[in-house]
């Protein structure tokens, strides 16, 4: 068995903390089976600041004990986090056999601090496209080179790639293409693998009632759930009018939300959903818990109806996942979602699931109609959902390319040679292009100048011997 640095986010799924972010989730996702296939395991993770009290400061466990297993836990603020000179004292003192990086910030990390030791990146979702829906968010492209300067680190050092889909995988070749990867030296070498969102085979326990008889939900009352963030995909404005056309129907039907804005990421989507449903007739039937207690949640997917999902159709979501539809299928909640993403796709194709066309408020409104008043086959479709999910997305079965590394990590074959496309040639052409537009900036001067000897030599003589006097010194200079 390997020795394995594992650099994530936290908090995991299983820490009592009010915000469980999907970047937490896929690490405990890789954590688990490394730790379950008997390698030993030392995990440095980001407290995603949000997540815990004001003044947190870092932790470093030698021995930290989930269950039955145990590993070594550096959880570290944001200080330390970029601090590559600890960072590197921690991997020093460990002497790991390889490093993994889980999902794109503690990647982008570990290309730092990784040494001369193989090296796999976790590129959970396609992080420029990403970038894009933030500047469009933020109506700025600034954020651009910021997202690419990391994704070019990543992928212009780590041996082998996981993704979060298949579609993922081939933007992923095209970026390394780009980055000079696809060179003679990884002919034939498969760079990447997929990973998708996984779920734990554990049972959700249901401890107390959250929903029901509260806040004037009833038993018969039919609850589509949101459960996490609001993040730059959510669609919002489809939603939002979607419930509002479905409520004028059906009397029974009811909003229940957890989560809410992402400080790290998009503060404005959520605040701005609220704004509508504040000046919404059905405003009552709207419950917005904002974020809970992560040991609640669960309660929550066993009192609901079903969970809702609603994304915009951008590259970001056609190339992600989605970590709250596997919580979902988890509990046997029925999934209805936009179908954009390959999840969705697959939902749709094994009909363990329902979907609706993005953007069409029209159709959602008679989805969420259908599931109001048919709750027999909302129910069963919610079990075969279940069923579905912990045979085919179980985290033993979609880490198994993971463990087959760590047991015997390796480089790209390209470790170590020259990986950049012949950059020297596209050098000369840009001096070329330099050479020819200051030679322009040459001709436009002289035909400036002999614009005024002409002009001169067309006035008088003292005017014209002025003149003269005036371009010869310029010339002269």
């Amino acid at each position: 068995m390997s020795k394995v640095l594992l650099i994530g986010m936290s908090p995991l799924p299983f820490e009592n903390d009010r915000k469980v972010y999907g970047t937490g989730i896929r690490t405990w996702q890789f954590l688990q089976p490394l730790l379950g296939a008997g390698h030993e395991v030392c995990l440095v993770s980001f407290a995603i600041p949000s997540a815990y009290p004001e003044g947190f400061g870092s932790k470093h466990i030698k021995k930290f004990s989930f269950k039955d297993t145990s590993f070594a836990y550096h959880l570290l603020d944001a200080g330390d986090f970029n601090d590559t000179a600890l960072l590197s004292g921690i991997k020093d003192d460990f002497g790991p056999d390889c490093v993994i990086g889980c999902t794109f910030y503690p990647s982008y990390i570990a290309s730092k601090i990784k040494g001369g030791i193989p090296f796999w990146a976790d590129l959970f979702g396609h992080v420029m496209a990403e970038a894009q829906a933030r500047a469009a968010i933020d109506d700025d492209d600034s954020c651009l080179f910021h997202y690419w300067n990391g994704e070019y680190n990543i992928i212009s050092s780590a041996d082998l790639f996981s993704c979060v889909c298949q579609r993922q995988e081939y933007a992923l070749i095209g970026e390394l293409g780009a980055a000079g990867r696809l060179n003679r030296h990884t002919s034939g070498y498969a760079f990447t693998t997929s990973i998708p969102c996984g779920m734990p085979r554990q049972e959700y326990k249901h401890t107390k009632k959250v929903i029901r008889g509260q806040q004037g939900v009833g038993d018969d009352d039919f609850v589509f759930l949101w459960t996490g963030g609001y993040n730059t995909w959510t669609d919002i404005d489809t939603l939002f009018s979607a419930l509002q056309k479905a409520m004028a129907k059906d009397s029974s039907i009811r909003f229940v939300s957890t989560g809410g804005e992402i400080p790290e990421q998009d503060t404005k989507t959520y605040p701005r959903f609220l704004s509508l449903i504040e000046n919404s007739r059905y405003r009552e039937r709207f419950i917005m818990k904002g974020w809970i207690r992560g040991e609640d949640v669960p309660n929550y997917y066993l009192e609901a109806d079903a969970g809702i999902n609603i994304d915009k159709d951008i590259y970001e979501v056609r190339l992600g996942s989605k970590n709250r539809i596997l919580d979902w299928m988890r509990a046997g909640l029925c999934v209805l979602s936009s179908n954009v993403c390959e999840l969705t796709q697959i939902i749709e194709d094994e009909g363990i699931g329902y979907t609706f066309r993005p953007h069409d408020s029209q159709d959602l409104c008679r989805k969420l109609l259908h599931l109001a008043s048919h709750r027999e086959e909302t129910r069963s479709v919610g079990q075969k959902g279940r069923d579905y999910g912990l045979e085919n997305f179980n985290f033993s079965t979609t880490t198994v390319k993971l463990k087959e590394w760590a047991a015997s990590p390796c480089h790209a074959p390209d470790f170590s040679k020259e990986k950049k496309i012949f950059f020297d040639k596209e050098e000369a052409l840009k001096k070329l292009e330099s050479i020819s537009c200051g030679q322009k900036k040459v001709i436009a001067e002289k035909d400036k100048r002999i614009s005024e000897l002409k002009a001169v030599l067309d006035r008088g003589f003292a005017y014209r011997a002025y003149h003269y006097m005036r371009a010869l010194k310029r010339k002269i200079r």
